[in-house]
């Protein structure tokens, strides 16, 4: 678990309590169901899909209930075939960097948008896009040390078996990964 990971959303949890927010009991479950996957479900070297699925769509909820109406977030994830599996926390890596960069910027809305398909029995096709800008209160988005990590795990555990593509213009940030499984 990052710790600043951890530390940003029970900074955030807290504000919430203070207020009184209706959002703060979604908040704990959420949180709960990604620390309990982080530490609990991850330790083997591939879990079910379906898990990784749940994991991010937990993740998913948990920021889209922090953004206080700057945007929208916009998740499709096409059915799993049950014995498919992957090697833990690959994909959350790429969401969590279009929250924080989006959420970082200097813009009104934001857009995430995340799509999960698997295509030809076995071929996961992963894409996640967000709104970002120039100015942002992060240094430069292709410096994060996530996305070199994630990098490195899929030449690693995925070799020829993987095509990660990312892309950046002014506006928007997209990425775009495709994974063997067998």
């Amino acid at each position: 678990i990052h710790p600043h990971f951890l530390f940003n959303n029970l900074n955030n949890l807290y504000a919430y309590a203070l207020d009184n927010s209706p959002k703060t009991s979604d908040i704990i479950l959420e949180l709960s169901a990604v620390l309990r996957y982080m530490l609990y479900e991850c330790q083997e070297a591939q879990v079910p899909l379906t898990r990784e699925v749940e994991h991010l769509q937990h993740f998913v909820n948990l920021s889209r209930l922090q953004m206080e109406g700057r945007g929208t977030v916009d998740l499709q994830v096409s059915p799993v075939p049950e014995s498919l599996r992957i090697a833990p926390l690959v994909l959350p890596v790429f969401v969590e960097n279009a929250f924080k960069h989006s959420l970082s910027s200097d813009r009104d809305q934001v857009q995430i948008d995340i799509r999960l398909d698997v295509k030809d029995v076995d071929r996961l096709e992963f894409h996640c896009a967000n709104t970002c800008s120039a100015n942002s209160n992060t240094n430069d988005l292709a410096s994060g040390i996530g996305l070199e990590n994630v990098q490195k795990r899929l030449r690693l555990l995925y070799p020829n078996a993987h095509v990660l593509h990312t892309e950046q213009d002014e506006e928007r940030y997209s990425v775009h990964l495709s994974l063997n499984l067998v």
